[in-house]
């Protein structure tokens, strides 16, 4: 089943959407059905998020010198 949805996007990814769909002559619809499904392919091998990810390599990071003198 088919719901109709829409959504805002920067003009510079629509502008995209628009040429990838002229060139490979594929509706703008499925290509956005496929970057999803893609997506979700991903996530669901990668429980860790992009975000959280980031701030814990922010964390080890800033904690780096004394994680080192810990070591020793």
């Amino acid at each position: 089943m088919q719901v109709k949805y829409s959504t805002m996007l920067d003009a510079r990814k629509v502008k995209q959407l628009r040429e990838w769909s002229s060139q490979t002559k594929v509706p703008q619809a499925k290509l956005l059905e496929e970057a999803i499904d893609l997506l979700g392919a991903s996530l669901a091998h990668d429980v860790v998020t992009p975000a959280y990810r980031r701030v814990v390599d922010q964390v080890i990071k800033e904690d780096l010198p004394a994680l080192k003198r810990l070591a020793k």
